[in-house]
């Protein structure tokens, strides 16, 4: 299939420094459904912060116009290829795209931008040889592309991912007449709150979100202005959970790591322990369980109840490694480190190096977090063993089944509460579990055994594409 694929962020270009998740998924989908044998063309802005040259983006001589809200913006092209065989189309504005990061800029320059790129997109969509089967829009930044498309291409088949609790781009009544396809997206969007969100749910051939939770709650009338609008597309709004990329998250060809392993042999992640204790300075303990936190540690992620039970997790036989910014944790957990320096490591910043040898040699990720947007760290400590200790929110919920008394069951540990005690009691487990060497080996294997590969989220995609690419068909 051809498939354009649409996305206002886009690993490693354009990321939002405190919320990356978007951006690795937007670089991820594309190239597992490339390797599954579809020809994907990814277009994005071309922010002020990407180097055309650095990145080995050639400028083509033409130059594509697009009409937004009354006024004419013209468009550089810029070409690129990963090496996964993605192919790369940047659209290059100094005034719309001249921020560094996505979603930058007031209120009415986001509007514009997200136009412009659906706009530019929808014309691509139009006048590309060979033309695209399907267009997958991904977040409210490039839902406009679908109605956009439509207009031009009625038969074209359109997905559109979203993001529960993403801004969804309202549109003012002031603008509402004045958009250069009123009638198209005037009739797309809901009375109530007309958005470009709205106008591409209710423009699309199928919505995806990455959760089983996320489709209940976006559903759900109490919790938001699309419920109705998606519950028109009945068996065409479903949910495919992410994936990890298993060309970067695997720790059988790891090169970050001190020693290679899989769930066939663990003796690699023995070593791997060991090395990351020293390096720490931490004690070299190979039957102590070692656990770690991994990002920011906000109250979004977490962070605080991490703090509050970091001091009576410690009175248990066991180690805490936190790399990542501990903002408001910092003071408590900067003194812990201090009195307990062997059996508290604490780093306030890291790289992505430290984030694969902190999960090569953890036993547990401890990742209590509120909202549905740390998936990936989960998901690739299944891949290294380190079983995921969590709240099951977001995707999170679909993956990690809690692990029952006899740990023949499950690949993490779940608690359903927010609270600090809960979550101690919860790690109390954790470690209990780790006690039992025979069964809790069993149990780490068995969740490095689960397929949480891109490649399986695309074979999912691939699937809903194949229907939208019939619609696409042209006439005989």
């Amino acid at each position: 299939m051809e498939i354009l694929f649409v996305t206002s962020e886009l690993a490693p270009y354009s990321v939002q420094p405190h919320a990356p998740e978007g951006a690795e998924a937007a670089a991820s989908l594309p190239k597992a459904l490339r390797g599954l044998g579809h020809r994907v063309t990814v277009v994005s802005p071309l922010y002020k912060g990407i180097d055309p040259t650095a990145r080995s983006l050639a400028r083509r001589l033409s130059t594509l116009n697009v009409e937004v809200l009354g006024k004419n913006y013209a468009c550089q092209l810029y070409d690129g290829r990963t090496t996964g065989g993605v192919d790369l189309l940047f659209l290059g504005n100094a005034e719309l795209f001249a921020e560094h990061t996505p979603g930058s800029g007031d209120s009415d320059t986001r509007l514009r931008s997200a136009l412009l790129l659906s706009a530019a997109a929808a014309q691509l969509a139009s006048t590309r040889d060979p033309k695209p089967e399907v267009l997958h829009a991904r977040g409210a930044g490039a839902a406009a592309a679908i109605p956009l498309a439509k207009q031009l291409r009625p038969e074209l088949g359109c997905a559109l991912s979203i993001v529960d609790g993403e801004d969804p781009l309202l549109v003012p009544a002031a603008h509402l007449s004045e958009l250069f396809v009123p009638e198209a997206l005037r009739s797309a969007v809901l009375p109530a709150e007309p958005s470009l969100l709205s106008a591409g749910v209710r423009s699309a051939d199928a919505v995806l979100t990455s959760s089983a939770g996320s489709s209940q709650r976006l559903g759900d009338p109490a919790h938001s202005a699309l419920a109705a609008s998606l519950r028109e597309k009945g068996g065409r709004f479903m949910s495919v959970v992410n994936g990890v990329d298993a060309s970067i998250w695997n720790p059988l060809i790891d090169s970050h790591l001190s020693a290679r392993f899989d769930h066939t042999n663990l003796s690699g992640k023995a070593r791997c322990k060991g090395s990351l204790q020293y390096m720490l300075g931490l004690g070299v303990h190979p039957d102590m369980p070692l656990i770690v936190a991994i990002g920011e540690l906000t109250e979004a992620r977490g962070g605080d109840l991490i703090a509050e039970i970091a001091a009576d997790c410690l009175r248990s036989e066991l180690q805490l490694c936190v790399l990542g910014s501990a903002r408001a944790a910092a003071d408590r957990l900067n003194s812990l480190a201090a009195e307990l320096p062997e059996r508290l490591a604490l780093r306030t910043s890291h790289d992505e190096k430290e984030r694969h040898l902190a999960l090569g040699a953890a036993d547990f990720l401890l990742l209590p977090a509120r909202e549905p947007r740390s998936v990936e760290i989960a998901l690739s400590a299944l891949r290294y063993g380190a079983l995921p200790i969590v709240r099951p929110v977001g995707p999170l919920a679909d993956i990690l089944v809690d692990t029952d008394a006899k740990l023949e069951t499950g690949n993490g540990f779940v608690t359903e509460s927010s609270s600090a005690s809960d979550l101690l009691a919860t790690v109390q487990r954790a470690v209990a579990a780790y006690a039992r060497k025979n069964a809790f080996d069993a149990l780490r294997k068995r969740a490095m055994r689960q397929d949480v590969s891109w490649e399986r989220a695309a074979r999912r995609y691939e699937h809903v594409f194949r229907q939208l690419a019939q619609t696409s068909a042209p006439a005989a």
